[in-house]
């Protein structure tokens, strides 16, 4: 199935290809990352106006942000442009799964965090923040599972920011975790698309 964008085309079969023959999570996030910073640093006239700003009706934890994706195959590879609103941004969580993120417009600022309990309890967990990461237009960052997978993530400037994000599951499907700094407490969730042009079915 084809999007009908050259540039967007292109990069999908790219990820595609990779996926198909490179089972390492680390080994795919290396050969991703330079494929989506072409991409965002190219010709983006293919990206509909709607998905530079956050829907206006939605509420709760979800409330600021859109999540609309454009590409995704059964539970295997989502491609999604997230959008969040100025002063937006998520709670602490995690993906449990690779992820390789590159950013269009405006910027985003990135806490990274990493569990120091022994896992053992899956309704409580112990963080430790291991740095701030600033992103803007043009550049790349990524999430492995379990050692680089958890993070929150803010819109500090005046107007929306903007970024296509690529997983190795269909992030509108997946349940994750997201987590209290100050109880400790886990609890599950699941981020429904506010949209989906292609999607292919398992076969």
């Amino acid at each position: 199935m084809k999007t009908g964008h050259a540039e967007l085309d292109g990069f999908i079969s790219n990820v595609e290809a990779i996926v198909a023959t490179e089972k390492d999570q680390r080994r795919i996030v290396e050969q991703v990352e330079p494929l989506l910073a072409k991409l965002v640093q190219g010709n983006l006239s293919w990206l509909k106006p709607q998905y530079r700003q956050p829907p206006k009706d939605k509420v709760g934890i979800a409330s600021g942000y859109g999540q609309y994706c454009l590409y995704r195959r059964g539970k295997e590879l989502s491609v999604i442009v997230f959008c969040w609103g100025a002063g937006q941004g998520t709670p602490v969580h995690d993906h449990l799964s690779w992820g390789v993120l590159g950013f269009i417009d405006g910027c985003e600022q990135e806490t990274r965090y990493r569990r120091i309990d022994d896992g053992s309890n899956p309704r409580q967990a112990k963080l430790q923040e291991i740095g701030v990461f600033s992103t803007e237009k043009g550049q790349t960052s990524h999430v492995t599972t379990p050692t680089r997978d958890i993070h929150r993530v803010m819109n500090p400037g005046n107007i929306p920011s903007v970024s296509i994000h690529v997983y190795g599951c269909d992030m509108g499907s997946q349940r994750r975790r997201r987590y209290d700094l100050e109880t400790g407490a886990i609890e599950w969730y699941v981020t429904p698309h506010d949209s989906d042009e292609i999607v292919v079915p398992v076969q």
